[in-house]
């Protein structure tokens, strides 16, 4: 075994002596030598990729996830629902839906809404072609009424579909259903010429429906909002119940399963008019 010897100096030169080795043989080694054990030597050892770690959501967790994301919706869907209607004119917006859906920018339900979610009838004063005053507040109450709302061209054109199947099922003279139409002219120059959009309503109208075609000049927002009437191109159909409540409302032009849906929806709203009240 090779073992270093210690090193000397030299007093007089002060000069280091030159290192000699020992050779100890493992039988002649002092026993407070230990042997020296070489390590190993480190191999290279090919080791296999670490397995791709793969997330597994626990099934509570996104259970729990989309709990509290169904709870949120209901929450913003309540405080949309409290927050007060606005009508904001946007007619590029409002000619876009109105090309996209050809007309049918509400989606019409098959029941009527329930009374404690039905809008009332707000107030709006319009003349009539008579050149008479009424308040629309009053004058859908008692009966009940096909309401009539348009705006322009577009609109009014949708709306003889709707009146000849409603005539069709109850009758021109039924003295529980009425008519009404409301032509809301918003342009502000067309205040200027009243007489001249009145004699032009005379004459696509019969004599016979000048009483209840109303007609509003300017704006009215609000009872736009109140209506649900955010579009200023089409036309729409409201049903009126004897309390003056919007129960039910379409648009655009009429199909045969919306046809069907208004006389069944209407005789149901004639029903509850004609039941006697409870005592």
């Amino acid at each position: 075994m090779l073992a270093l010897a210690r090193r000397r100096t030299c007093p007089q030169t002060r000069h280091s002596i030159p290192l000699s080795f020992r050779y100890f043989s493992a039988d002649n080694e002092d026993s407070s030598v230990k042997k020296y054990d070489r390590p190993p030597r480190a191999k290279l050892v090919d080791k296999d990729p670490p397995p791709s770690v793969t997330y597994k959501a626990d099934r509570s967790v996104v259970e729990n996830w989309k709990e509290v994301m169904k709870t949120m919706d209901e929450m913003m869907d309540e405080i949309e629902a409290k927050r007060p209607k606005q009508y904001m004119p946007n007619k590029f917006k409002e000619m876009k839906a109105y090309n996209d859906t050809d007309g049918k920018v509400v989606v019409s339900k098959l029941e009527l809404t329930p009374v404690s979610q039905a809008p009332e009838m707000p107030s709006l004063k319009v003349k009539n072609l008579n050149d008479s005053e009424f308040d629309m507040k009053n004058l859908t109450g008692g009966k009940l009424t096909l309401l009539l709302t348009c705006f322009k061209n577009s609109g009014f054109d949708n709306l003889q579909g709707w009146r000849d199947a409603f005539e069709k099922s109850f009758g021109e003279k039924n003295p529980m259903v009425q008519i009404v139409q409301l032509n809301i002219i918003e342009e502000w120059y067309v205040k200027l010429m009243p007489g001249m959009i009145r004699n032009g309503l005379r004459s696509k109208v019969p004599e016979l429906q000048y009483n209840l075609t109303c007609v509003y000049y300017g704006r009215c927002d609000e009872f736009r909002a109140t209506l649900d009437l955010f579009n200023s191109f089409v036309g729409y159909v409201q049903l009126v119940d004897a309390k003056g409540r919007v129960r039910w409302t379409s648009a655009g032009n009429i199909t045969p399963e919306e046809s069907t849906v208004m006389t069944l929806l209407s005789s149901k709203l004639l029903s509850e008019i004609s039941q006697k009240p409870r005592k």
